[in-house]
């Protein structure tokens, strides 16, 4: 469970604990407060629900009406929170591009080699997430601009980290691409942890002592 997810527990706890002696304005501005917190809870629920839903079967083998039944919601009541499957898919990808900066930016002493492996091991523990990005790029303009935001997101990250190791910023850009299409490349087609780990090598290798 997320810090956000408690802190929202935590004040919905509060809300129902109140005193018997608020006034009508007070009890007013919390039965507003809880029919707003309840909405985000649920999307939250279902989100959760759905990465779990999306990792174990893929994209295609999980439907909406699936989704909505193991989160404890009408069929049709998903899309209240959800325009389609396309839409879940970008929330869930959300949910784990966010953990894998968190646990990135926990290592900020390590190497960049260690930083890379990581966000690959945490991206990787999706399952097939990345690979019906992939392929559904073609097929969706939102999964396309989500896509290109990945790229862009990690692209930046890259650059900054070779530009520290003194990589003229010009060659960072293209050395930023190119490893780039190598993360997604062992993302897409999953290796041994000892193969990994010498294609980064290899790579981070030619970057950094051209």
């Amino acid at each position: 469970m997320t810090f956000k997810n408690i802190s929202c527990i935590l004040n919905a706890n509060q809300q129902l604990d109140a005193p018997a002696h608020q006034s009508a304005s007070q009890e007013l501005t919390l039965a507003r407060n809880k029919r707003h917190l309840e909405p985000k809870l649920k999307k939250e629920e279902i989100e959760l629900v759905a990465m779990e839903l999306l990792k174990t079967k893929g994209y295609d083998n999980t439907s909406m009406a699936e989704i909505a039944r193991s989160a404890g919601v009408a069929a049709n009541t998903i899309y209240w929170y959800f325009e389609n499957k396309d839409d879940v898919l970008i929330a869930v990808l959300n949910r784990v591009v966010s953990q894998a900066i968190a646990e990135m930016a926990t290592l900020s002493e390590q190497t960049f080699r260690t930083r890379v492996l990581t966000l690959i091991n945490q991206i990787e523990s999706s399952g097939s997430l990345m690979t019906d990005v992939h392929s559904r790029v073609n097929h969706s303009t939102k999964v396309q601009a989500w896509h290109e935001q990945f790229h862009t997101m990690v692209e930046q990250l890259s650059v900054s980290e070779l530009v520290n190791a003194e990589v003229r910023l010009d060659e960072a850009h293209l050395d930023a691409k190119l490893l780039i299409y190598v993360i997604e490349g062992l993302l897409a087609h999953p290796h041994k942890l000892q193969e990994r780990e010498q294609i980064i090598d290899q790579t981070l290798k030619r970057i950094l002592t051209k």
